[in-house]
């Protein structure tokens, strides 16, 4: 699935879990949002800087104010930091709201795009 399908997929969840999801829809669907970002990072650092795809995603996470602006490096750092808390089940914790949960979607949405832009600029120069 691409990015973008994941996002949808974790939308449907968001605003329509189906029955058999009841007690788990919102970490299925933190879940989807951060695969998301990170095969989105993927497909960014596949395009960009290859040796940094394989590498673990706190590394990746490390080494993208060196490629991109800092807002846009620290909306996937928040992002994903966010995401990887709410998928970790623990008993004494409560499961992420709505509103956190709409928010991290929103800016994984508006992050991937930032990428592709960047992504293709850099071709588009390299090109030149």
């Amino acid at each position: 699935m691409t990015p973008e399908q994941l996002l949808d997929e974790a939308s449907t969840l968001l605003h329509r879990p189906s029955r058999s999801m009841r007690r788990c829809w919102q970490r299925g669907c933190a879940c989807l949002t951060r695969l998301a970002l990170e095969q989105g990072l993927r497909i960014y650092w596949d395009r960009v800087a290859p040796s940094v795809s394989g590498c673990p995603m706190r590394h990746q996470l490390l080494a993208l104010p060196a490629f991109v602006d800092a807002s846009t490096a620290l909306l996937a750092r928040t992002a994903w930091h966010g995401l990887s808390r709410a998928m970790h089940h623990h008993v004494y914790e409560l499961a992420p709201t709505v509103s956190e949960l709409e928010g991290w979607h929103r800016d994984v949405t508006r992050l991937l795009p930032q990428l592709h832009a960047v992504t293709f600029a850099n071709n588009t120069t390299n090109s030149a």
